[in-house]
């Protein structure tokens, strides 16, 4: 009976060792692995798209000559969508918007008119480090310039061209799937037409952006 009792006490005892130690191995940090899940710095994913509004610099001039035009400062819109083929890079398409009024002279007569400039652009968004909000972008496509006179009997300019542009910018996550931060680009437009100089176009944004993604996770 003795013996009985010593065999149980002895198999009570390495049940219960053995049960301590394996609950101590599930609480360590490192071996855990919904906590390793959850400490992991999040990424970019799935689909994005990305909306901005900012205040644009306009200047232009013509080939042959040295400077730009006095620059024009109006607000700009901005939209990019696409997809994320990893951390470190979105590829997708930016739509780029410009507006301003402005005045010229002729024959001692003030004509009122109105500028748009606008880009459609296939862009290369770099994240530099995965895990950070820095990023660096470029792309090339399609740019349309138009001067519209208040006085129906002027002539309207349309100008059809080349667009490329580069740009930075930092985004600051707010949720998984929503991040908002500043931006700086440069979008410029060549317009060539046959027996007359190429006008180049350019505006300097500076504004804020707004990104919301499918994939990835919390940072």
């Amino acid at each position: 009976m003795r013996r009985m009792i010593a065999i149980a006490a002895v198999l009570a005892f390495v049940g219960t060792t053995t049960t301590l130690e394996a609950q101590g191995r599930r609480g360590r940090p490192g071996d855990d692995r919904g906590l390793v899940e959850l400490s992991q710095k999040g990424t970019r994913g799935g689909f994005f798209i990305t909306g901005g509004i900012g205040a644009g610099r306009e200047q232009f001039k013509f080939s042959g000559e040295d400077d730009y035009s006095e620059a024009l400062t109006s607000p700009t819109l901005t939209l990019r969508f696409g997809g994320t083929p990893s951390p470190r890079v979105r590829l997708g398409v930016e739509l780029f918007g410009w507006s301003g009024d402005g005045e010229e002279t002729s024959l001692n007569v003030i004509d009122p008119y109105t500028d748009t400039f606008g880009t459609a652009t296939g862009t290369i968004q770099f994240y530099p480090f995965p895990s950070d909000g820095l990023w660096i972008k470029g792309g090339a496509g399609y740019a349309r310039s138009e001067r519209n006179y208040d006085d129906p009997q002027l002539i309207d300019a349309v100008e059809n061209g080349f667009a490329w542009s580069v740009g930075a910018g930092y985004e600051l996550p707010l949720s998984r799937s929503i991040s908002i931060g500043p931006s700086v680009q440069l979008q410029q437009g060549s317009f060539s037409q046959r027996n007359e100089p190429t006008l180049h176009e350019r505006v300097l944004n500076i504004g804020i952006e707004v990104t919301f993604q499918t994939g990835g996770r919390w940072r």
